[in-house]
């Protein structure tokens, strides 16, 4: 089936079908990007993978939006705030998931990038109009942060005799960062409310990661030591059309559609996904606290995701002068 007959095809959908080829585009497409990651970082670095990726997408997307009669031209304050929530997203999330992964099995790093919705609902509950987590919803963030440390304790155990623990203990931290920018960038993006064609939003959202990607890559003498085998060229790719373009437009389109907590349902689905092309693959493995962590961080992610939230009283948000509310 070709993009023309998919495009036909999704007009015809009802918002509720729409959503649901979102939701599938968002689980499979980016639950598979982890070994793909993996697999890019093993010959490019994080910055020049990043770089490329996003250039490629963004090249992608352009050219779709041209076909549909898009204009690409936002308003200015719509152009930076695109930027910022495309950098969040696509520089700093995905160049530290990529590093992570160096030292971090990819079915593990996808069951840290797993805590993006107890991230986003801690934020939410911080901020002056955004939605309260009730007692079931704190109850499982505890979780999560138990889980995550159960998941952490082969990696504390390796570093504290010497071991290999603590490239491990890196790893992690960068994938816990990675998640807490995505974090951000999702609730800023649901926030900000962009009004425009998804397809627009998100080359604009890409194209700005990925010239701040390439900057960082050149500037970096990223290119002097790349290795440009045909398993890191298919990878990125992949990544580029698969996890980029299809992902990212679903994800931002879910984001305009449903409550982010909704959306995060990912978070979950994913992981599982991951795990299950890392054992495939790579034949990873997950040590008996590991499996013990993941089921924790799971159901923790699942239960924020699935708990009734409060929204605030307040409307708008005066710094953004933008509504919030559903």
């Amino acid at each position: 089936m070709d993009l023309v007959t998919i495009q036909k095809m999704l007009p015809r959908l009802s918002q509720t079908g729409r959503i649901a080829v979102a939701f599938a585009c968002v689980y499979l497409c980016w639950g598979s990007t982890y070994a793909a990651i993996y697999i890019a970082g093993l010959h490019l670095a994080p910055p020049l993978v990043g770089a490329i990726r996003s250039l490629i997408s963004t090249a992608i997307i352009c050219t779709l939006c041209v076909a549909r009669g898009s204009s690409l031209r936002v308003p200015g304050g719509t152009a930076w705030r695109l930027a910022l929530v495309g950098i969040l997203l696509m520089t700093v999330n995905n160049v530290l998931l990529i590093w992570g992964e160096t030292k971090v099995a990819s079915g593990l790093s996808s069951l840290v990038i797993a805590m993006v919705p107890i991230f986003v609902a801690l934020i939410e509950a911080a901020l002056p109009a955004g939605e309260r987590l009730n007692l079931r919803g704190w109850m499982g963030t505890l979780l999560g942060v138990l889980g995550m440390t159960v998941l952490l304790w082969p990696a504390l155990h390796r570093a504290s005799i010497g071991g290999t623990g603590r490239r491990s203990l890196l790893g992690f931290a960068l994938l816990l960062a990675a998640a807490l920018a995505f974090a951000i960038g999702s609730v800023l993006s649901r926030r900000f409310r962009f009004h425009i064609d998804t397809f627009v939003a998100t080359a604009w959202q890409i194209g700005s990661a990925g010239v701040l990607n390439l900057t960082i890559a050149t500037a970096g003498g990223c290119f002097r030591t790349a290795q440009w085998t045909r398993g890191g060229i298919l990878a990125i790719v992949y990544l580029s059309t698969v996890g980029s373009v299809v992902g990212l437009t679903a994800y931002t389109y879910l984001l305009q559609h449903v409550p982010v907590t909704k959306v995060s349902t990912y978070a979950f689905v994913n992981p599982v996904i991951a795990v299950l092309i890392g054992v495939a693959l790579f034949h990873e493995r997950l040590a008996p606290a590991e499996i013990a962590g993941t089921v924790l961080i799971l159901v923790a992610v699942a239960t924020v995701i699935l708990c009734r939230t409060q929204p605030a009283a307040v409307a708008t948000d005066p710094m953004l002068e933008i509504p919030i509310e559903e």
